[in-house]
């Protein structure tokens, strides 16, 4: 069985105040990185064929993980661009039935593992077994959030991630990563949308990379992503876009935020 899930995803241990991403840079390693990785080798695998799910479903959900898996071996492999991949796989989640995908992972069991959090997302990851053998690792969990509680704005290094509405409504923002500077990072809006099931938007270091998810109501999201691109690790940075200073072209300059327990007060 998989360990307790925990709440949010990021280590509650302060950055470097004002530290500049540069090369050899570690910053805030995530579970979601080399950590979880090697973790997630000691998960039981969790297959596609559980639950309740009809065979038509499990293939049409297996065709969507399996899409996500391809994706995820041109990506390493160096013949798709990180800006490629999320668009191929927000499509390939996009073009099938909630419902399906839901019933195929056995949402409702994967769900009696979420304890609930009084600030953040419970995460509960889980693990897929693909026919053919190992492919390319993709990571998925689930993130379980009540209503006005949120995923507060962070940004990755080193990742690819898309994130799909299983359940309720999600105010989601995202920004590009515009450059990084001491104390802060210099961002362009992106998006600021309202999200139902079936929708989703995805993250890179090359677009849309910093994001926010905040609850409407209560609701549950999917994630699938590739951490350690190019052999680097995956670090994340917090950010705080509410008390950012406004540039010139609609660009803001968010002041970094030190600890989860400072971002999840404010934002949680």
């Amino acid at each position: 069985m998989p360990s307790e899930p925990r709440t949010f995803v990021l280590r509650d241990r302060p950055t470097a105040a004002g530290a500049p991403r540069a090369e050899g840079h570690v910053g805030r390693r995530v579970v979601m990185g080399a950590c979880l990785t090697a973790a997630l080798g000691a998960l039981a695998r969790y297959t596609l064929s559980a639950g309740s799910a009809a065979p038509a479903e499990r293939r049409a959900a297996e065709n969507v993980f399996q899409a996500a898996r391809e994706a995820s071996r041109a990506l390493a492999e160096g013949r798709l661009s990180p800006t490629t991949w999320q668009e191929l796989v927000e499509r390939a989640f996009r073009g099938a039935s909630v419902e399906e995908i839901a019933r195929a992972i056995d949402v409702e069991s994967l769900l009696t593992r979420a304890r609930a959090a009084a600030r953040g997302a419970a995460v509960v990851p889980f693990a897929l077994s693909f026919p053919g053998g190992e492919g390319p690792r993709i990571v998925t969990k689930l993130f379980v959030l009540r209503a006005g509680r949120a995923n507060p704005p962070h940004a990755h290094d080193n990742m690819v991630s898309m994130h799909y509405v299983l359940r309720g409504r999600f105010r989601v923002r995202h920004y590009d990563r515009v450059r990084d500077e001491p104390g802060g990072i210099v961002l362009r809006p992106t998006i600021d949308r309202i999200l139902g099931p079936g929708e989703a938007t995805s993250i890179s270091d090359e677009r849309d990379n910093v994001h926010w998810h905040v609850a409407e109501t209560d609701g549950v999201l999917l994630d699938v992503l590739c951490v350690d691109l190019e052999g680097r690790p995956t670090d994340t940075h917090l950010l705080d876009p509410v008390r950012a200073e406004a540039l010139e072209g609609g660009l803001l300059r968010a002041p970094r935020l030190p600890t989860v327990g400072e971002a999840l007060e404010r934002f949680g």
